[in-house]
């Protein structure tokens, strides 16, 4: 009954404080959608698990060796696993990896996205389809030419409720349509939807390399999901798989030697990206926690505020016996409430605003404009998270106010000490003010890293020329090797005729892929390079004209020319490193490098600059080249260099590339799209930390505007003293601001050194990053110096005219 009414007497007091209730309510609105958002994202990306039957009783089984932490599985040991395992009731595979592929159905053409699956891949995740049925058991066993189909690409397709058993073509292979999924099932790649599933043995006739890839042991593309039994544990799968695991080795020891099985739950990212997603989660919760915390000292500021206007009724309390448990308790009220206004209106906000964004299209060049798949709205627990935040922003607020308004000072009161401002409460305030000019200062700093990171990026050298380059990845998999070749020379043939394009080039994989691709493991020809045996060497297939389209700069040697024909010595181009490493100190130009246990063996015929393959980012790697002649490939990329932007020569390449190969479906883009796609996560990154930064600039800002306007209006008697003795405005308002500018530059002085402290934290993620970045540093110093000065005045300008009379009658 006393809290019922303590509740009902600290709504009164907020109700006749409305403009400091707005704006305390306002300010934690904006920090707890802000912290809604990044429980949201947080749950997303690690908590939420596939949206399929009992999640919980799922693991994913992956690999490991001494020296690589995760790996995927072959097709074998996945079959040994499945079959004499004692722990899942059933399990299944899958590539964590989707191909881009054009889908007809019924002439309507589109590029989809695919993912072959086993046959038991719905059945394990117990999902049930909304249409026909989904693999069964054996679809594995021969070619199957199946297909589902995802909701979203069955309703574009005009929701037929008819489809079942109708032929979609994928990649030139008819499918037979034996299900469509339910709207909920989002497949299990994050952020990925298929359009299509078809089984793993479809491969066979969609990529025309037969089942090459299901016998070879050292390909291990696969992740394999098990569905525990009843009453099994985690740690008895564990230790039941690696009992295989050691089986497997022991029987196929060049293959399987140290290899051990490992086991996790189920989630929507593979293995070896749930640190990173730790990582970029932690980085979100601690700017998060910044701009709440920068909202709390503000509101706090607030608080203390309204419990000064109240002095004279909580001296009177307290005469009359009020105790200091009962007086922290009416503020402690008065914050929950506060917090709690803005806990509800800030998880509305943030729910509008995350339901916005999965209406939000990323581009993804040569594809388009994609929607997201990834589901950010907050659910139960992100609610849960977010009552726990509301109860500790309530405590944090009202805490300090509370202690300070619980310990009146009556003496001071009769001396006068309220009647100007008081030291002690100008203490309180000035600190809150200052964490609050740290955090702004520390979050800005921050942005500015960032920003300097991404600068960076796009300045490194990346060992190809970056501009006027088009780019169109085709797949040749319908037609013969002989055929192939033949389409080879027409596309190379119809391409260098027009007008504008210089040099024209075929290519297995383009620089900074953001995939490993092809690796071999090779060593050196002689006996200076045999402490170096046996390692694995990343190589692309490139034609003779690869190096002068892209201007890789060739340092020593040739590059590939028409003399080196399929069946030929093999030859091979080397990076520079390659070069220092294998051979340090002596020519390699015509030294060897064996492959697959001697039985390859390929010259080195020339030395090209170093570049990057994978990464912007990456450190320098060695490298190979093969030429593309001698090994030939189905799918591959058309690049072409055009005098002045490419984008006017896309069409008529892309017109060459359909008159060579008819019925070859290729996506058009530039280097400077696919440069753009690779600093797709970084300039993300700086978005979001960017929107972070302007919340707790509004924050400082607004909590500065705040403590200085009601500092000075209550020193309004002793401005008017002051006055009344000849001071001037300008006397007045530098005295304001050297108070204001000690609390400011203590906060600024706070913040860079946190900044100094984060920065070397956080520099490994970061590119070209220095310990300490005096430009960002004295960038943002200056910034916060002038938000202060504007802020203040601003604050201070209605009290430096006031009539001192006035002041003094009415203080």
């Amino acid at each position: 009954m006393a809290l019922w009414s303590s509740v009902r007497f600290s709504l009164r007091v907020l109700k006749k404080h409305g403009k400091l209730t707005s704006i305390a309510v306002s300010s934690l609105a904006i920090a707890m959608a802000a912290g809604t958002a990044g429980f949201s994202v947080f749950n997303a990306l690690l908590i939420r698990p596939p949206a399929v039957f009992r999640p919980d009783r799922l693991l994913t089984v992956y690999s490991s060796t001494p020296t690589e932490e995760f790996s995927g599985i072959c097709y074998d040991d996945y079959t040994f696993y499945r079959d004499h395992n004692e722990v899942f009731s059933d399990s299944m595979a899958f590539p964590y990896s989707i191909s881009m592929d054009p889908i007809v159905y019924d002439h309507r053409r589109k590029a989809g996205l695919s993912n072959a699956v086993s046959d038991t891949y719905f059945s394990v995740l117990g999902v049930q389809p909304l249409l026909g049925r989904v693999f069964a058991r054996g679809d594995d066993d021969k070619p199957s030419t199946l297909a589902v189909l995802s909701y979203s690409y069955w309703n574009w397709l005009g929701a037929d409720p008819n489809i079942v058993g109708k032929t979609v073509t994928l990649n030139n292979v008819p499918l037979a349509v034996i299900g469509v999924m339910p709207k909920s099932f989002v497949g299990t790649i994050f952020s990925d939807l298929p359009d299509l599933w078809y089984p793993l043995s479809t491969d066979v006739t969609a990529t025309h390399q037969g089942l090459a890839w299901r016998t070879d042991r050292t390909v291990r593309p696969l992740r394999m999901v098990g569905r525990l039994r009843p009453g099994v544990t985690r740690e008895q799968a564990l230790a039941n798989l690696q009992t295989i695991s050691r089986r497997l080795a022991s029987a196929y020891a060049k293959t399987n030697k140290d290899r051990i099985a490992h086991v996790t739950a189920t989630s929507m990212l593979p293995e070896d990206s749930v640190s990173s997603a730790r990582i970029i989660s932690a980085i979100i919760f601690a700017i998060v926690g910044l701009v709440v915390f920068a909202a709390c000292s503000n509101v706090a500021n607030l608080l203390l505020a309204l419990a000064s206007t109240r002095r004279h009724e909580i001296l009177v309390r307290a005469a009359l016996g009020a105790t200091r448990e009962q007086l922290i308790r009416e503020v402690l009220v008065d914050s929950t409430l506060i917090a709690g206004a803005g806990g509800v209106l800030g998880f509305f906000l943030a729910f509008l605003g995350l339901r916005q964004l999965l209406r939000f299209k990323p581009y993804i060049p040569g594809l388009g404009s994609l929607p997201l798949t990834i589901d950010f709205r907050p659910d139960m627990t992100v609610m849960a998270a977010t009552a726990a935040l509301v109860f500790a922003v309530g405590l944090a607020t009202g805490l300090v106010p509370g202690i300070y308004s619980s310990t009146p000072n009556l003496a001071g009161a009769l001396s006068g000490e309220i009647a100007v401002g008081g030291t002690r409460k100008g203490r309180i305030r000035n600190s809150l003010v200052a964490v609050q000019v740290a955090v702004c200062t520390l979050v800005f700093i921050g942005v500015g890293l960032c920003f300097r990171s991404l600068n960076n990026l796009r300045h490194v050298n990346l060992g190809f020329t970056t501009r006027n380059i088009g780019i169109l990845p085709a797949s040749l998999q319908s037609v013969s090797e002989d055929q192939g070749r033949r389409v080879y020379a027409k596309i190379r043939e119809t391409a260098s005729q027009m007008y504008g394009v210089v040099p024209v080039s075929l290519a297995g994989d383009i620089p900074v892929s953001q995939n490993e691709g092809s690796v071999e493991q090779i060593r050196g020809g002689d006996s200076s390079a045999s402490a170096l045996a046996e390692e694995n060497i990343a190589f692309v297939m490139v034609d003779e004209n690869y190096f002068a389209t892209l201007g890789i700069p060739l340092l020593m040697g040739r590059v590939f020319t028409s003399s080196d024909a399929p069946k030929a010595p093999e030859v091979v181009v080397i990076n520079h490193l390659m070069a220092e490493k294998y051979w340090p100190g002596h020519n390699p130009i015509g030294k060897t490098v064996q492959m697959e246990n001697g039985r390859r063996v390929a010259t080195v015929v020339g030395v090209v600059a170093d570049g990057k393959y994978v990464d912007v980012d990456e450190p320098p790697r060695p490298f190979m080249y093969f030429d593309l002649t001698q090994h030939y490939q189905s799918a591959f990329y058309l690049l072409a260099r055009t005098k002045g932007t490419p984008r006017p020569w896309l069409g008529p390449l892309s017109e060459a590339l359909q008159k060579a190969a008819p019925g070859v479906f290729s996506l058009t883009l530039t280097i400077d799209d696919w440069l753009d796609f690779a600093l797709f996560v970084p300039r993300i990154t700086l978005f979001c930390i960017v929107g972070f930064g302007g919340l707790a600039f509004m924050l400082a800002t607004v909590g500065l505007y705040g403590a200085v306007f009601y500092s000075v209006s209550g020193r309004k008697k002793e401005l008017g003293i002051r006055a009344a003795l000849g001071a001037g405005p300008r006397d007045l308002w530098n005295m304001i601001l050297r108070q204001t500018g000690v609390v400011a530059a203590t906060g600024v002085s706070l913040g860079v050194l946190g900044g100094v402290i984060a920065g070397a934290l956080v520099r490994s993620f970061l590119y070209g990053i220095h310990t300490v970045e005096w430009t960002v540093f004295a960038a943002v110093a200056l910034a916060m110096s002038f938000m202060t000065v504007l802020t203040a005045y601003s604050a201070a300008r209605p009290w430096l005219r006031t009539d001192p009379m006035e002041s003094v009658r009415h203080a």
